[in-house]
């Protein structure tokens, strides 16, 4: 009868663990960049002849007096929470991708915008923001008249 040594260094045991150690660590690197909430709520972003506007993604379990939007010099910042609803306990869960509690998102605007006179309105979870351009000075000819 052999006994075995369990310091014995075993290099296919080493493998395993490693391999399941770096599954882990991508997997939870995954889940933070996921679930880091610097990219939620993704949003478009156009202009139209007057205007510069943003629309967000639907925010589940957003509700419109908990979103703030507020100009900082050329960012919009959009925040709030989004609440889960559902009581169903973390155990039950096969995969989970959506995230809750608070968030916020800075969004560079392109365009110089009349901030006190924006427009903001949810319908449906979706946030649409309306921010009014302010007009690019134009060129002006100016008439030069000889002196006497």
């Amino acid at each position: 009868m052999t006994e075995q040594n369990p310091n014995k260094f075993d290099p296919v045991k080493e493998f395993v663990s490693l391999r399941d150690n770096l599954t882990k660590a991508v997997e939870q690197g995954l889940k933070t960049v996921a679930g880091s909430g610097t990219t939620f709520p993704a949003v478009d972003v156009y202009e139209t002849a007057d205007s510069v506007v943003i629309r967000t993604e639907p925010m589940i379990g957003t509700l419109p007096a908990s979103i703030e939007v507020s100009m900082e010099n050329d960012n919009l910042v959009i925040s709030g929470e989004n609440i889960n609803d559902l009581e169903v306990p973390d155990t039950a869960y096969i995969w989970r991708e959506l995230r809750f509690g608070k968030f916020a998102r800075v969004v560079k605007i392109p365009r110089k915008v009349r901030a006190d006179q924006a427009a903001a309105k949810f319908k449906n979870g979706v946030l649409t923001i309306t921010l009014p351009k302010i007009p690019e000075s134009s060129s002006q000819i100016i008439h030069i008249t000889p002196a006497e």
